[in-house]
């Protein structure tokens, strides 16, 4: 981490990350409120916003506005350094730090949870720094909370 939201009031969320090259195209999502921010420092990067694709060279910037629908990957053959912000940082590195565990614990695919109440749990609780494009957005609103209130009375906390 470069500068965490403590650090910086919330304004923001700053990070240096490396992507592993040959990594998995992640879910479409969006950001409800929050601006990203991406530099690539190493390596290459696709990119996917909106309709529209992209590689993302050693140098090259790219700005992501709040709700606008995108996908970021290491496609290639060599690992990726990217410098990423997010503002404002809301509880976007509780957020990461949650699903760094999940992925340790084997509870999390590329595709999602393996768990469907632990997902919709994640989702639910995370739904203003991080909301996936699929299902559609008024399947998440009357699913997510039933699941996530499942899911906590099943004792399946995230």
């Amino acid at each position: 981490m470069v500068r965490g939201s403590a650090e910086t009031a919330g304004e923001l969320l700053e990070l240096e990350a490396t992507y592993e090259p040959g990594s998995v195209e992640p879910l479409e999502h969006f950001h409800p409120t929050q601006d990203e921010h991406f530099e690539v420092l190493e390596g290459s990067m696709e990119a996917r916003v909106g309709d529209e694709s992209t590689t993302l060279g050693t140098g090259d910037e790219l700005d992501i506005p709040a709700g606008t629908v995108h996908a970021m990957w290491n496609g290639g053959t060599d690992p990726a350094r990217v410098l990423w912000q997010t503002r404002p940082a809301l509880r976007t590195e509780e957020f990461l730090w949650r699903v760094a565990r999940l992925a340790q614990e084997g509870k999390l695919t590329s595709r999602g949870a393996r768990d469907p109440l632990v997902g919709a749990a994640v989702m639910r609780e995370y739904r203003a720094e991080f909301r996936p494009t699929s299902p559609p957005a008024p399947v998440q609103a009357v699913a997510f909370p039933v699941l996530a209130g499942v899911a906590r009375v099943l004792g399946r906390r995230s």
